[in-house]
């Protein structure tokens, strides 16, 4: 069992890439791996509900499902506080996702502690 890191820096204006990101992150979960996923750049702004309830890859899934299974399997996402205020993402866009804000430290921790970082 591993320790992976997705680091999601695409966001909707790269559909492909950010949601390859969250399937490898769902997939890496279901084969029990631990999973962490940090979102920031353009990725914080696959937290808005408009995003989640509609972005779908071109065979890479609903970002919906991809979301909730990692939830369901106790995965915490963090995004970038300054991405967030850069890109109006507000505590109301966060609320009851298992979505924590954090400073850049928290990235560079979760770097030094995974097995592996995967940048999407």
């Amino acid at each position: 069992m591993a320790n992976i890191l997705f680091h999601i820096i695409s966001g909707p204006n790269n559909v492909s890439k950010s949601m390859l990101g969250f399937l490898l992150a769902r997939t890496a979960v279901e084969e029990d791996h631990n999973v962490e996923v940090f979102l920031s750049g353009d990725g914080v702004q696959l937290v808005r509900d408009i995003i989640i309830d509609n972005l779908v890859g071109l065979g890479t899934g609903k970002l919906k499902e991809h979301m909730k299974i990692l939830k369901d399997k106790g995965v915490c996402l963090y995004v970038s506080s300054m991405s967030c205020e850069n890109r109006g993402i507000t505590n109301n866009d966060l609320e009851g996702k298992g979505i924590k804000k954090v400073l850049p430290k928290t990235l560079l921790d979760l770097v030094l502690s995974t097995d592996k970082t995967l940048i999407y």
